[in-house]
């Protein structure tokens, strides 16, 4: 072999690897997958999934903090996943190669929701990473000739985005009105409760 055509297949073997390691990417909404809230609240992160190379579906979601595990852990909240029991497929035609979702908790659409426990305190803030756990097929799923036998490419990949939660401001307090409500409601049972013990007494 030349040395002419030994370069040749050198710079497209390191073409095809680069193409085959830019084929997926993550990225979250909001950027850089910052989220706020006070405790007690849900929150949660939208997201593009792009995948322009065979057929991705995604099976599972999480937010961890330092070593990635499954499930992951965490002393500020809890994560819920939206995306893995919903069966998205990214990748060629007929799929959409780019997937879009924007957090909605009532419609259950984005990666999944992030509980701020009502114990955080304001200022507290995780630094970590979401990830996606996905299967890579030859053929799309959604085909009725699909095989997953045969068409299976490699299962439990990984793609990962940085993502953080910082708690801002405080749980919330009752509104003056309905403080004020129940301190009349519990002035207006001390004479009915006083009167029935002056019954039981003098019966």
């Amino acid at each position: 072999m030349s040395r002419t055509s030994s370069i040749i297949m050198c710079v497209f073997a390191v073409l095809l690897f680069c193409s085959l390691v830019s084929a997926t990417s993550l990225s979250l909404d909001p950027i850089n997958g910052a989220l706020s809230g006070a405790p007690g609240d849900t929150v949660g992160w939208g997201f593009t999934l792009t995948n322009d190379t065979d057929y991705l579906v995604v099976t599972g979601s999480d937010f961890c903090v330092g070593i990635i595990a499954s499930p992951c852990s965490n002393a500020l909240g809890t994560y819920s996943d939206f995306i893995g029991p919903s069966f998205v497929v990214v990748g060629p035609s007929p799929e959409s190669s780019p997937v879009i979702q924007s957090f909605d908790p009532s419609t259950m659409t984005g990666l999944g929701s992030f509980l701020i426990s009502s114990s955080a305190l304001s200022g507290q803030s995780l630094s970590g990473e979401i990830v996606v756990t996905y299967d890579l097929y030859s053929v799309d799923p959604n085909d009725p000739a699909f095989d997953p036998i045969v068409d299976t490419i490699s299962s439990g990949n990984q793609i990962t985005a940085d993502a953080s939660v910082t708690v801002a401001g405080t749980a919330a307090v009752p509104e003056p009105s309905a403080v004020l409500l129940l301190c009349v409601g519990l002035f207006a049972a001390v004479p009915v409760f006083s009167r029935s013990r002056r019954l039981d007494a003098s019966a």
